[in-house]
């Protein structure tokens, strides 16, 4: 059984009870996250965790272990000339409003001609879901060799001296705008003009 700091590189298929696939890696370099870092939903990581390099598994994962409960008090009504101005908004476009040390990301649900209705919550929030995964690989304990060999191994990119000092982290924060997972599948266009 796999543990904590265990580093693992996976293909999977994410589907509604329904069927409907939402997110896959098929036809797509698989993805690799480290065991604890919260990179993946908790019931993703569980069923992983269970698993042995080469095997296969279908799983359903309920809402509160995939994207939590949808929360109605995320979904927010503000006054449309007060916080866009004249600014041109539509039905889908993800805004990121500061709060506290964090970001959030709410989209525009609605628009009428005095308020625009954000929602807060993840798309797939209070909704089971359907994983199928493949465990391709495992590297045990300590998560990330930042070595050049697993670096090229893992990437298949070549490395020099700035890009291992990146690959092995700095301690800098992200610049605005930059993003590690992008949860609404990069359609939606972002902002961070917005202060509430």
């Amino acid at each position: 059984m796999l543990a904590l700091g265990d580093t693992v590189k996976v293909h999977y298929t994410g589907k509604y009870l329904d069927g409907k696939v939402f997110d896959t890696t098929k036809n797509k370099e698989p993805i690799l996250f480290t065991i604890g870092d919260e990179m993946m939903i908790p019931g993703f990581e569980e069923a992983v965790m269970e698993m042995k390099a080469g095997q296969k598994k279908k799983v359903t994962i309920a809402a509160k272990d995939a994207y939590g409960d949808f929360d109605p008090e995320l979904v927010v009504q503000v006054d449309r000339k007060s916080h866009f101005g004249d600014k041109e908004i539509k039905v889908g476009d993800a805004i990121q409003i500061p709060a506290s040390d964090d970001v959030m990301v709410f989209v525009v649900k609605a628009i009428d001609d005095k308020n625009v209705t954000l929602d807060g919550n993840s798309h797939l929030a209070g909704k089971d879901l359907i994983f199928e995964i493949e465990l391709l690989e495992i590297v045990q304990g300590g998560g990330y060799d930042t070595s050049y060999s697993d670096f090229e191994s893992w990437t298949g990119q070549a490395i020099d001296d700035e890009d291992l000092e990146a690959f092995m982290g700095n301690g800098d924060d992200p610049e605005e705008g930059e993003s590690f997972d992008d949860e609404f599948g990069g359609s939606e266009n972002y902002s961070s003009e917005y202060d509430y």
